[in-house]
Parts: structure tokens; C-alpha cells; sequence
């Protein structure tokens, strides 16, 4: 019987071999150590995550025992609540300014890698994607932008929490993390007339009924999950990208292909990799029983390379459609964040592509040792002689 350790040197260079034998072999499975059934095929994790009635994000449906939330956010919300709190924030979203976001993304990336010189190795990851991602959704939402050292820092103890049923110790600095992001959404200063996506929302609540509270619990959701989940994709992306030349050359020639592309690097290599649900009811699914209270855990970055759902699953087809990959999520959970994200990859994208020059890769990848979140850490680029003698 094969061991699924998400945290195995192995399978964080990459797990998707492995993958390929989980589905083949045990596409489900009782995982002891995290107390939960693993489902490995998009069949029964597109059904996790859709069925919102057998399987909860509000655990406490399911009997357990949760903190007392006076506020919950979008994220821990189930039908019929999660419904307003979802109409609210995707209404504010499409009256955004999407198209400045890109060219805003697209503008700041360019300024940014106009600054390196040609064969000098920087870091793409932590001096392109992370200052420019948290610029963006900041604007986007009509916050101030933070330190972006202290902000990560922040945010990587509670990436590793996410992981706290394989390393327990990871859970109390996330805690500790996640009060000092509490305390940084308290300081942010908007109110009705603010122009982003928070201001919006909360000049349209009272229409839906939404608590002031659950409005700001959300936001901070947004914004601490739209950071990690979009630097992860960029990241992903683009050393997909690097790996492939050849289809480099092609989304310059055609910038039409850039959307489908997106959909593609994003079901390629997910940023997320798995997520849970508690089980509503006894119900049958896989071939298992799952009793009512038991957690479901839907490998998503498995799911995103089942053959039963798409062809040549494990070749980057960038026109692929349709491309029902489940990486930001399927039915009410799906993630809301998930037009932005792709705007912001899609501005990023387009900087690299109108480069002069070329992105080569500039050393080893490195990855920490994660499980729910994949991307590289430290992500080496270079760009090579600029054409033209245009490099300022």
C-alpha cells in the first residue's frame, strides 16, 4: 500500500507521478495520521466540493465542537447564509476596475524587472511576485498595501498551518499570525466612500443583510488568501513556462492564447493542493462508507490530472478547452478571488512577454516543505541581452 506523505522530500519537488499511482492503485483512502478519507479522482473531489449539503465548511454542521465566531467570513459560511455574503462580495468584484488592475500589474512588473541587468541573476518569487501581488489586491480592495517582508512573514506561519494535521506545531504561530493580521485589518480606514471592492461592499450590505463584521472577516480572508494563492500560481506559472520555451514564442506571437494558457498553468500545477470538508450525513462515496463527522480531504492537484477528466493530463495544452480544473474551486466554495487572480497573472504574464530580452531559469528552484500550498519559495530568473540596446 502506498504512503501518501504531502511533506516527503519526493513529493514536494513533485508529487504528480505519485499521483498517478494513488488513482491507479487507492484512489481512496484512510489517512491516520490526519483522521481523514483522501480522494484522489476529479469525479469524488468535484463532488466534495460542490455538494455543499453532504459536505460542510462549517464543520460544526457536521458535530464538532468550533469556537464561537461572532463574525464568520465567506470562507466558513454554508447555504442558505453563504449565499448573500457570496451575491455581496461577487457584485463588488464586477464593479471593479479589472482592466486597470492588469495594466496596473502589467506596469509595476515592468518597472520592476526594468531594474535588473541583463545576466544578473534575482529572485522572481520573493523581488517580482510577492511586492507586485500584494500591490494589487490592496488597491483592489481599497486597503493600504503593508510591508511586504513583515506581510510575508505573516503569511508563510500560516501557510504552514494549514498544514498543522501532518506538523501539529505549525498551528500556534499561525494562530499568533493570524491575530496580528486581525490587528492589520483593524487598522485599515474604509467606510462607504472608499473606492475598491471592501468600500462597495460595505455601502451594499444592509440591501443583503450582511453584518458589518462579516464583511471585514471576509475581506481579510480575501486578501490573505488572494496574496498566497496568486503568488503561487504566478510562480507555478511561469516556471512551467521556462520549461517550455517554445510556447513562450507562441503567446507572443498570439496574445489571444493568454486566457486558455492561464486556465491551463493554473490546472497544470495547482496552487492549491488539497482541502477538507466535514461529512454531513452517512453517505457512500468512492466505494467507501463515510460516516457522518468524518473529514473528506479532496487532492485537488490530483483531481486537476485524472485522465478520466482530461486528455493528456500531465501535457501543458495551452488552448485546452473546456478546462474544468478544480484549483480555486467548484460550486458555492468556489473561490471568489478567482477573476482577480487571473487578472493579476494575466498583467504579470504580459510584462515577461513584452520583454525585450528572454526569462531564463538562474539556478535551483527551492521549495519548502508544504503540503495545501505548492510553489517554489526561491525562484532564481535571469534576463538575457536585451535586443536593441533597450535596457535602461
Amino acid at each position: 500500500m502506498l504512503e501518501y506523505d504531502p511533506l516527503s522530500p519526493e513529493l514536494i519537488e513533485d508529487p504528480y507521478a505519485f499521483y498517478t499511482e494513488l488513482r491507479e492503485t487507492q484512489p481512496v483512502f484512510w489517512h491516520d495520521r490526519i483522521e481523514s478519507w483522501v480522494f484522489t479522482r476529479y469525479r469524488e473531489c468535484s463532488r466534495i466540493l460542490r455538494d455543499s449539503a453532504a459536505f460542510a465548511s462549517d464543520w460544526r454542521r457536521a458535530g464538532y465542537d468550533m469556537p464561537e465566531m461572532d463574525h464568520p467570513s465567506l470562507q466558513v459560511l454554508d447555504p442558505p447564509e453563504h449565499g448573500p455574503v457570496r451575491h455581496l462580495f461577487m457584485n463588488a468584484l464586477h464593479h471593479q476596475d479589472l482592466d486597470g488592475v492588469e495594466a496596473m500589474v502589467a506596469d509595476e512588473s515592468a518597472a520592476i524587472l526594468r531594474k535588473f541587468s541583463p545576466d544578473v541573476p534575482f529572485d522572481f518569487v520573493g523581488e517580482v511576485a510577492r511586492p507586485v501581488v500584494l500591490l494589487a489586491i490592496g488597491r483592489f480592495l481599497g486597503v493600504d498595501t503593508p510591508d511586504t517582508d513583515s506581510f510575508v512573514a505573516l503569511t508563510d506561519a500560516v501557510e504552514r498551518g494549514m498544514d498543522a494535521g501532518f506538523v501539529p506545531e505549525a498551528l500556534p504561530p499561525a494562530i499568533a499570525a493570524r491575530r496580528e493580521i486581525d490587528a492589520l485589518v483593524e487598522s485599515w480606514v474604509v467606510d462607504e466612500s472608499t473606492p475598491g471592492m471592501l468600500g462597495h461592499a460595505l455601502r451594499e450590505r444592509k440591501n443583503l443583510g450582511v453584518p458589518e463584521g462579516v464583511v471585514w472577516s471576509t475581506g481579510r480572508v480575501l486578501f490573505l488568501a488572494g496574496f498566497s494563492t496568486t503568488v503561487s500560481a504566478a510562480a507555478n506559472a511561469l516556471l512551467a513556462l521556462l520549461d517550455q520555451p517554445q510556447l513562450i514564442e507562441r503567446l507572443r506571437r498570439d496574445r489571444g492564447l493568454l486566457d486558455s494558457c492561464i486556465d491551463e498553468l493554473i490546472r497544470y500545477d495547482s496552487p492549491i493542493q488539497g482541502t477538507s470538508r466535514a461529512c454531513v450525513e452517512d453517505l457512500d462515496l468512492g466505494g467507501v462508507r463515510i460516516a457522518r463527522g468524518q473529514a473528506v480531504l479532496a487532492l485537488i492537484g490530483s483531481a486537476n490530472r485524472d485522465p478520466a477528466q482530461f486528455a493528456t493530463p500531465d501535457a501543458l495544452v495551452p488552448d485546452r478547452r473546456p478546462n474544468q480544473h478544480l484549483a480555486f474551486g467548484r460550486g458555492p466554495h468556489a473561490c471568489t478571488g478567482t477573476l482577480l487572480a487571473k487578472v493579476v497573472l494575466r498583467g504579470l504574464l504580459t510584462s515577461l512577454l513584452d520583454l525585450p530580452g528572454t526569462v531564463r531559469r538562474a539556478g535551483t528552484v527551492c521549495r519548502e516543505a508544504r503540503a495545501t500550498l505548492r510553489y517554489p519559495e526561491r525562484f532564481p530568473i535571469t534576463l538575457t541581452a536585451w535586443r536593441n540596446d533597450t535596457h535602461e
